[in-house]
């Protein structure tokens, strides 16, 4: 049977076949062979580079839903050229007013700190190069302080030598009526979703009092708002609760510190709370916290008299205002070590203590062992009140169950201080705010071919 057909209905198929399915198809697949292309990871790579601010390499980029990219073998170097963060998978999702990145885990150590905490200063200093909120999550954090030599290619999480105990952790980076703000939230364990952990530190910039007054909250994350503090027009203010143990090294880095600033030990921890402003370049506030494995070989070793043993101290207040200390009380106690003589002589001749009945060894031995020590210190405007622990006796330190060291029948000025920490034979120099003026036209030698700066009139 002869099939009719006509020529031009058979070009009309033909063209709208190449127009609704051949084209859209060849257009679709450009459009996928330019999204997995070199120089579009390339872009993205510069785009978060000119945000971050740090050179970023990126492995491959997949499209997971709209709005939403998985970064694929991503990796981190600092300023240096050292790499601080590689990750097999990063999630970004853009919004309107928000970036949320989600990590599955992450190993901190303190250079991966130290970029991180430079981050949120920059993020609350400079609102023009951040100008969007920015939530990030971690399904397993950890703090891992000490890391070996690595290989090219290693992953930080296959080269560390401590891990501290996982938990997820909530970040938030958020501005509204002209403040900004970060917080930072450790929450239960891995695999007990409901354990949950007061840790928590939070960064406000701005002027806060309005925004405060009206009720408005920050950000909301679905659990509860971001609250503030009423009182702080302008400047800075830190509040934070550290329950479980941060390592010092990862400390120093949060809070901008030098590698090594705080010479405590490598197995130091800290922990406690804070509530500081700071305004004007000064700061005022109170803190609580504990101190524990303090290795005091490590912290004497550039002072004049040498000690070891491992101590916990435990500071149960400490308030400064302007930048200075106004009150402190803490309990110091020290497992079994050693200590030189003339750090025993310089607590009696500076701050009053008394010599015990095992004050000098038989031997005249100018290091001396010991069994253990306790002390309670208060430290006000009135000087330095040292005190034994109550079912001590009276005794600073002891060996064979003999005192060494006795405490004082009265407090110390804060000057004695100075004499304490002094080696022997240095020179006698009046303090006042004449003389602080006076020296500052001039370089002090000191012993170690080391030098005195000059004192700024600020400075006193």
């Amino acid at each position: 049977m002869f099939i009719e057909r006509s020529a031009a209905r058979i070009r009309l198929v033909r063209t709208l076949f190449v127009l609704l399915a051949v084209l859209p198809c060849a257009g679709l697949c450009g459009w996928a062979a330019v999204r997995h292309s070199k120089g579009h990871r390339e872009t993205i790579e510069r785009r978060f580079e000119q945000v971050i601010g740090l050179p970023l390499a990126i492995g491959g980029v997949e499209y997971v839903r709209p709005n939403v990219m998985r970064l694929r073998d991503c990796r981190l170097s600092a300023a240096s050229g050292a790499v601080v963060l590689a990750a097999p998978a990063i999630e970004v999702e853009s919004l309107e007013s928000e970036l949320r990145i989600t990590l599955g885990r992450l190993d901190c150590t303190p250079e991966l700190a130290r970029v991180l905490a430079g981050l949120a200063r920059d993020w609350l200093r400079q609102p023009a190069r951040f100008p969007v909120d920015c939530v990030v999550d971690v399904d397993d954090f950890s703090w891992r302080p000490r890391q070996a030599a690595v290989a090219e290619g290693t992953q930080p999480a296959e080269r560390g030598t401590a891990r501290t105990v996982a938990r997820s952790l909530h970040v938030e980076c958020v501005a509204a009526n002209g403040s900004r703000a970060v917080r930072v939230r450790r929450n239960g364990e891995v695999g007990q979703p409901h354990s949950q952990s007061p840790d928590e530190v939070r960064v406000v910039a701005g002027g806060l009092a309005d925004a405060v007054g009206e009720g408005v909250a920050l950000h909301s994350d679905g659990n509860r708002p971001m609250e503030l503090d009423q009182g702080l027009a302008e400047g800075l203010e830190v509040t934070g609760t550290i329950t479980e143990p941060l390592p010092i090294a990862i400390f120093e880095a949060l809070v901008g510190l030098e590698a090594g600033a705080l010479p405590l030990g490598e197995e130091a921890f800290v922990s406690g709370t804070i509530g500081a402003v700071v305004d004007a370049g000064l700061a005022r506030g109170s803190a609580r916290g504990r101190l524990e494995r303090i290795d005091l070989a490590a912290a004497s070793l550039h002072l004049s008299h040498r000690v070891s043993g491992e101590a916990v101290l435990a500071i149960d207040k400490l308030e400064w205002s302007r930048g200075r200390i106004t009150a402190c009380e803490c309990q110091c106690s020290v497992s079994r070590g050693r200590v030189s003589q003339r750090l025993l002589d310089a607590c009696v001749s500076a701050l009053g203590c008394r010599p015990g009945p095992a004050y000098r060894s038989l031997a005249r031995e100018e290091v001396r062992g010991f069994d253990d020590a306790s002390a309670l210190f208060r430290l006000d405007s009135s000087g330095l009140d040292l005190r034994a622990a109550p079912e001590r006796g009276g005794s600073l330190a002891r060996a064979q169950g003999l005192s060494i060291l006795d405490e004082p029948p009265v407090a110390a000025p804060l000057d004695r201080l100075a004499w304490l920490l002094a080696p022997p034979g240095a020179v006698a120099v009046p303090a006042s705010r004449s003389t602080a003026w006076l020296l500052g036209f001039f370089t002090i030698d000191v012993p170690g071919g080391q030098a005195v700066r000059p004192l700024r009139r600020s400075e006193f």
